[in-house]
């Protein structure tokens, strides 16, 4: 009786040696740095880095995830460059990437291009913007699907740049829309 009654007593006290009863205390930590790391503001000094900053760049060569480098320049040679090698990805080529590329399309270019691609779109209508092409062979003979990407992504003419408006997969469903609005006005 005496053994189990020692061994209450010490349970009994090592539970209550163990909690902390104040509740604004985090309580007792164990190996402390390993539990608080030491917290930086952006653009504070910092003695953890030999450089001095807290904010760091990123390593070289690495690529954010969901990134798609775009080797072609802002430029005449950029743009034939594009307009030659580029071609629609295959994964956009579906029903339904087109229907997605035509919700993007009502949002980013109707209301320039016009709803059927002939480039009478309400702001054309209302002569606060002139000269939108039309996506008619007859009118852009040239174009393609790199060169439309080319174009969202650095803008030409009086359009400016969607690059950082819409995300890659984005971009190429638009293209993937135009190409069947081009088709449809044949």
């Amino acid at each position: 009786m005496k053994r189990i009654t020692t061994i209450i007593v010490l349970t009994a006290s090592a539970a209550l040696a163990s909690c902390n009863f104040d509740k604004s205390t985090p309580g007792y930590t164990y190996m402390d740095d390993m539990y608080q790391s030491p917290s930086l503001e952006t653009y504070e000094p910092s003695a953890q880095f030999a450089n001095g900053l807290s904010a760091q760049l990123p390593v070289e060569g690495t690529v954010p995830r969901g990134y798609h480098p775009y080797e072609f320049a802002n430029s005449n040679e950029g743009y034939e460059a594009a307009r030659t090698t580029l071609a629609l990805p295959a994964e956009f080529d579906s029903e339904e990437a087109l229907a997605e590329g035509k919700e993007l399309y009502n949002i980013f270019c109707d209301h320039c291009h016009g709803e059927k691609g002939d480039g009478n779109g309400p702001l054309v209508m209302q002569e606060k913007i002139l000269g939108v092409p039309s996506y008619a062979s007859s009118r852009l003979p040239d174009i393609t699907p790199g060169s439309m990407y080319h174009v969202i992504m650095h803008g030409k003419g009086i359009m400016g740049s969607h690059a950082s408006q819409l995300t890659y997969d984005e971009r190429w469903k638009i293209v993937r829309y135009v190409v069947k609005l081009r088709a449809d006005q044949e």
